[in-house]
C-alpha cells in the first residue's frame, strides 16, 4: 500500500510539473493569438498570462480560462502575433545621436548636391556654433570629397559631417582651424586611423577611422554631459515603439572610444545615468553593455580591470555590463578592415590598429575573469585573429561560451568551418550586406565578385544550419528608420532593403532565411548571447514577461511585407513600454 501510494504521489507530481501554472488568476491574458514561443519544446501557443513581471502560463486558449479572473485584463488578439520581446545584439542605442546631428545626407548622390544641402542647412541655422552632418556615401560620390567644397557650403564656422558608417569624417578648412590640426598631424595607426591627403602631402579634408575625435571634441561638438539624456530618450523611445525589449550595446560609440581614459570617464558618466533610470523604473529596455576597447595604445589587463570594477557596481537583468567589445580596424567599405587578400585591384589587404596578440590577450585575461569579449570582425584577417583568440581561450581551459564575433562580414573556408564547428556565436547587420545604399556595388567593387559570392554575406548559411546568429542594425552605422528587428527580419527572409521597392537579392550565392530562424536571431538567440536565455528570449512559465504584439499574423505575411507590420503593444517586465490599437 505504501508503494502504490508513492507512485501515486510521484505520478501526480510529474502531471503537476508537466502543466500550466493555474493555481492564480493573472494580472494580464493574451488569448486567441498566433503565440510564436522561440521555445523548441512548445513552438506554438494559444494564450499566454502574465502576472507581476513574470510570464505564468503559456497553453491553449481553453485552457487560459482558468486563470482569467474579475481584475484580469484580457486581450483577444483575434489570431495576430504575440512573440518574445525582440532583443537587439548590437546597437550603440545610449550615446547615438551625436552622430546624428544637423543635416542628413543619406540618399544623396553626388557631392554638388551635398554641398547645396550643407549650404542650405547652414543658411537656415545662423545660430549654430558648428555645422554637423552625417549619413554621407564617397561611393556613392564616387570619391572622397575635399576641404574645398565643404567651405564652398560653410566656411565661416567649423563643420564636421560623419560618413554613413560614423567612423569617417569631412571637415571644412575651420574645422581644422579651431580643431587645431596642424599641417604635419601625425596619424594614430598609419592605413587605419590617418588623415587622407593630397599627392603634395596636404590635409585634404576627410579624417578616417577616428583620427578626427581630438578635433571634433576641441570644436566643442563633444558634450555627453549636456546630451547623453536627450539621446537615450530619443533612443530608447524608438525602439520600444519597434517591439524592443532589450539590447547589446557593443561600445558605447562616443568620439572618445581611441582614447581609453577619456572613454572611461564617459562610459561611467552613461552608466550612472542609466542606473538613475533604473532606480526609478523609468529604464524601458534592458540594456547590456560592453565597454569599449580601440585605444591603439590600451593595454589588456587596464580594459580587463576596468570592466570588472563596472561590474560590481552595474549587475542586474535589467542593466548590466556584459564584458568587452575589441574594436580593431576600420571598414571594408573604406578599405580599412584587415584582410587576409588584397583590395580588389590593390596593393592593400588594410591593416588593424589592435592585431593578434592584443586581441590574444584581452579575450585570455577577460575570459579568466569569467568576462566575455566581442570582436568587430569586417575584415577576414580579423575574423581570424578573433577565433584564434576564442579557441586559444577555450584551449586554456576558460568555460564562456558566448564570446562574439560582430559584423562578421568577408569569411574564409577555415574560419567559417572553425566558427560551425565549434559554435561560435555571431551577431551581424543584415543591411550591410544587401543593396542598401549602394552597399552591393561598394562590396563587388573593393572585393570582387568571386569574393564576395565566396566570403560574404555568410551568415546566411550558418542560419540555414540553425547557428547561433543575432541580427541588429549597428544604429548609428544605420539611420533610426532601420532599428525596427522586424527591418532585419525581412532582409534575411529576403535579402533584399525593404525601403527599396527595386532593391534585388544580394548576394547571389546566398540563400533567405526562414522564418523561425529569422525571429530566433532576434529573440532567444541574442539572449543566449547575452547569457539570459533563462530568463528572457522565449515565451515560458517563469521567464521574465518582455513581449511584443503585432497587428497582423506574421506567419502569413508575405516576406517582402514584415517590415511593415505595426507593433500595437510592447510589454517589459511586465509593464506595457508601448501600446498603440492594443
Amino acid at each position: 500500500m505504501k508503494n502504490s501510494t508513492n507512485s501515486i504521489a510521484t505520478f501526480l507530481s510529474v502531471i503537476f510539473l508537466a502543466s500550466p501554472v493555474l493555481s492564480q488568476t493573472a494580472d494580464m491574458v493574451f488569448t486567441n493569438a498566433s503565440v510564436l514561443t522561440m521555445n523548441d519544446a512548445q513552438p506554438t501557443a494559444e494564450a499566454v498570462a502574465v502576472t507581476g513581471n513574470k510570464i505564468t502560463f503559456v497553453g491553449s486558449a481553453a485552457d487560459a480560462q482558468a486563470v482569467i479572473g474579475d481584475n484580469t485584463e484580457v486581450f483577444d488578439l483575434d489570431g495576430d502575433t504575440l512573440l518574445p520581446g525582440f532583443i537587439s545584439g548590437h546597437d550603440h542605442l545610449i550615446a547615438s545621436g551625436w552622430n546624428s546631428r544637423g543635416v542628413s545626407l543619406f540618399g544623396i548622390e553626388t557631392i554638388e548636391e551635398a554641398v547645396a544641402t550643407i549650404r542650405e542647412y547652414s543658411e537656415a541655422n545662423p545660430d549654430e556654433e558648428v555645422i554637423l552632418g552625417y549619413g554621407f556615401n564617397r561611393n556613392n560620390f564616387g570619391r572622397w570629397p575635399t576641404k574645398e567644397e565643404l567651405d564652398e557650403a560653410v566656411s565661416d564656422r567649423p563643420a564636421f559631417i560623419l560618413d554613413y558608417t560614423i567612423h569617417d569624417i569631412w571637415m571644412n578648412s575651420k574645422a581644422f582651424e579651431v580643431g587645431e590640426v596642424p599641417e604635419d598631424d601625425a596619424d594614430q595607426v598609419p592605413g587605419v586611423m590617418y588623415w587622407q591627403r593630397t599627392d603634395a602631402g596636404e590635409l585634404s579634408g576627410v579624417g578616417i577611422e577616428f583620427q578626427w575625435a581630438s578635433a571634433y571634441q576641441k570644436a566643442g561638438a563633444w558634450k555627453p554631459a549636456d546630451d547623453i539624456a536627450q539621446f537615450q530618450q530619443v533612443n530608447y523611445g524608438e525602439a520600444v515603439k519597434l517591439g524592443m525589449t532589450s539590447v547589446h550595446i557593443p561600445m558605447m560609440a562616443m568620439p572618445t572610444v581611441t582614447d581609453a581614459e577619456l572613454l572611461k570617464g564617459d562610459e561611467q558618466l552613461v552608466l550612472n545615468y542609466l542606473h538613475g533610470l533604473e532606480e526609478t523604473g523609468d529604464l524601458t529596455v534592458r540594456t547590456f553593455v560592453a565597454t569599449g576597447f580601440k585605444d591603439p595604445n590600451g593595454k589588456a589587463d587596464d580594459v580587463v580591470a576596468h570592466t570588472l570594477s563596472l561590474k560590481e557596481k552595474y549587475n542586474s537583468d535589467m542593466l548590466r555590463i556584459w564584458g568587452i567589445k575589441i574594436h580593431p580596424e576600420g571598414n571594408w567599405g573604406s578599405m580599412t578592415s584587415w584582410q587576409l587578400e588584397n583590395y580588389e585591384g590593390t596593393n592593400t589587404r588594410g591593416a588593424a590598429a589592435i592585431e593578434g596578440g592584443s586581441i590574444m590577450a584581452v579575450y585570455l585575461l577577460a575570459n579568466a575573469a569569467g568576462l566575455p569579449v566581442g570582436t568587430h570582425v569586417d575584415g577576414s584577417q580579423t575574423v581570424r585573429n578573433a577565433v584564434d583568440a576564442i579557441m586559444a581561450s577555450r584551449e586554456a581551459g576558460f568555460d564562456v561560451p558566448n564570446n562574439l564575433l560582430h559584423h562578421y562580414f568577408t569569411v574564409g573556408d577555415r574560419e567559417h568551418k572553425r566558427v560551425i564547428e565549434n559554435g561560435i556565436m555571431v551577431n551581424t547587420t543584415p543591411a550591410f550586406q544587401s543593396d542598401w545604399d549602394g552597399e552591393a556595388d561598394t562590396a563587388l567593387k573593393v572585393l570582387g565578385r568571386a569574393r564576395v559570392e565566396a566570403q560574404y554575406a555568410r551568415y546566411s548559411s550558418l542560419m540555414a544550419i540553425g547557428h547561433n546568429v543575432s541580427i541588429a542594425s549597428d544604429l548609428p552605422s544605420s539611420p533610426i528608420n532601420m532599428l525596427a528587428p522586424l527591418y532585419n527580419v525581412e532582409i534575411v527572409m529576403t535579402l533584399q532593403d525593404p525601403h527599396n521597392e527595386n532593391s534585388k537579392p544580394f548576394p547571389l550565392s546566398r540563400k533567405p532565411a526562414a522564418l523561425d530562424q529569422a525571429l530566433k536571431a532576434v529573440t532567444i538567440f541574442p539572449a543566449m548571447q547575452q547569457n539570459m536565455q533563462d530568463k528572457i528570449g522565449s515565451l515560458e512559465i517563469g521567464k521574465y514577461a518582455d513581449l511584443v504584439v503585432l497587428e497582423q499574423d506574421i506567419t502569413k505575411t508575405a516576406p517582402r511585407d514584415i517590415a511593415d507590420i505595426k507593433v500595437v503593444g510592447t510589454i517589459m517586465n511586465g509593464t506595457f513600454t508601448h501600446r498603440d490599437g492594443l
